[in-house]
């Protein structure tokens, strides 16, 4: 079947059955029905501007299409060059649209395959958040700075009200959370190799950072023993027994799935394939079925887990004093 061909289909099914597709793209193209027919019968080719146009109108993603018979996936990735902030103000900017938008969705949903803290679990602690984003910049700048003298160096208020705007999103998307023993392991990791490195001037920095990846832990807890963010939608939590290979987040918004595959510390590339986004979700429902359930009256698994991971944010704690 001709790729177009495809991407018309994909279109026909997330209309409504009152729809008729060639009246509805007729309209939006402001072509006679007669072109939008021959449009979605493939007999006349279309441009880029209205591939673009209907993709975005009708939510459907153009890689999907054009990939379908190939065997290849198309992923977006947007480069992070840290050697100039401001492409990391845009870059979380643009997650926050993202949550935002997600958050707005009818049907909605997020998954989390965690092999580290998912970032909207960090952005409500700033401090916190600035640390891990400090490791990155100091894992590729050869001008080692202090982590006083990198937070002096941003924008902290436009900052605090992206991670605020994310942090509020996600608190209205229903989630999974799917973590193993090891998911707190890179931001341990990470604080207990930067001091002694003398990374803080600010001795108070490192107690405020270990106090607030406690509370993190905490407010975690408390979720899922209400299965609830908050008085919000709901949360769940498992803990797989396997170690988890590969980072992965699932967005569910109004019928299209969007699958992220996290690199490096913050940065990532996503895919709408259907197929792709299918078979994620299949490993990670296979994962959930294997794994321990830690939300709502699984109070004892709940309790071993939490106790294990605040023991040991508060020995290290200790040992840097």
């Amino acid at each position: 079947m001709h790729p177009q061909v495809i991407f018309f289909e994909k279109i026909r099914q997330n209309l409504p059955d009152n729809y008729i597709l060639a009246d509805e793209v007729s309209a939006l193209l402001g072509i006679s029905p007669d072109s939008a027919y021959r449009r979605v019968r493939g007999e006349k080719k279309l441009n880029i501007d209205e591939l673009i146009t209907l993709s975005r109108h009708f939510n459907v993603s153009i890689d999907s299409a054009l990939n379908n018979q190939s065997g290849n996936i198309m992923f977006r990735y947007s480069p992070l060059d840290m050697s100039n902030m401001d492409n990391y103000y845009l870059y979380m900017q643009q997650l926050a649209v993202l949550m935002e938008g997600i958050a707005k969705a009818e049907e909605k949903e997020i998954y989390f395959m965690a092999v580290d803290i998912p970032l909207p679990q960090f952005t409500a602690y700033l401090e916190l958040t600035l640390f891990k984003i400090y490791t990155w910049f100091q894992s590729i700048s050869k001008q080692p700075v202090s982590y006083d003298k990198f937070c002096a160096m941003l924008d902290l208020d436009l900052l605090k009200g992206i991670y605020t705007r994310i942090t509020n999103a996600y608190r209205q998307i229903p989630s999974t959370e799917i973590w193993t023993h090891n998911t707190i392991d890179p931001i341990i990791h990470l604080l207990d190799y930067f001091p002694d490195l003398d990374c803080f001037e600010n001795k108070d920095s490192f107690s405020l950072i270990c106090s607030q990846l406690l509370e993190l832990v905490e407010n975690l807890e408390r979720d899922a023993g209400r299965e609830h963010k908050g008085n919000g939608p709901f949360f769940r939590m498992y803990l797989s027994p396997i170690a988890i290979m590969n980072d992965f987040m699932i967005t569910k918004r109004d019928g299209v799935n969007v699958t992220t595959i996290k690199l490096y510390t913050i940065n990532g590339m996503f895919t709408s394939d259907a197929l792709f986004c299918s078979e994620v979700e299949k490993w990670m429902q296979n994962s959930i079925s294997k794994s321990i359930l830690l939300s709502g009256n699984a109070t004892r698994e709940r309790f071993q887990f939490f106790r294990k991971l605040k023991d040991r944010i508060n020995y290290l704690s200790e040992s840097k004093r």
